[in-house]
């Protein structure tokens, strides 16, 4: 991962850009995603965001699939909260950054931000 990383911070941002994928995001560490949202470059923190939701809602989807006990409902309340103002904040980046890739971002953020404001006002 550290490989990667610094890789991503030696590429050009034009080659940077076409190598990242939202498809990719679970191969990537935390750690590399949270370097890339505190990066100055735009299109790497916008990216940051969005993967880091992405990975946010496998894990959260796996939990649940493993079965909601019922004296846990407000813990699990709280983390779809607490993902929606992720997903929120990711989508705010990502209209920053206006590019093709953004929109694309964006159209899954949306679907993440329906889902998530389901399950937090139940």
């Amino acid at each position: 991962m550290r490989i990667l990383l610094l890789a991503a911070l030696l590429l050009p941002s034009s080659a940077l850009a076409q190598t990242l994928a939202l498809e990719d995001c679970p191969r990537y560490a935390a750690s590399t995603l949270e370097a890339w949202i505190s990066s100055p470059e735009l299109h790497l923190a916008a990216h940051g965001y969005a993967c880091r939701v992405i990975n946010i809602d496998a894990a959260l989807t796996r939990a649940r699939n493993e079965g909601l006990q019922p004296d846990e409902a407000a813990t699990w309340t709280e983390a779809y909260s607490r993902t929606l103002d992720h997903i929120r904040e990711a989508a705010a980046l990502n209209r920053r950054w206006a590019t093709p890739e953004a929109m694309r971002n964006l159209a899954l953020l949306m679907r993440l931000e329906v889902k998530y404001r389901k399950l937090a006002d139940r």
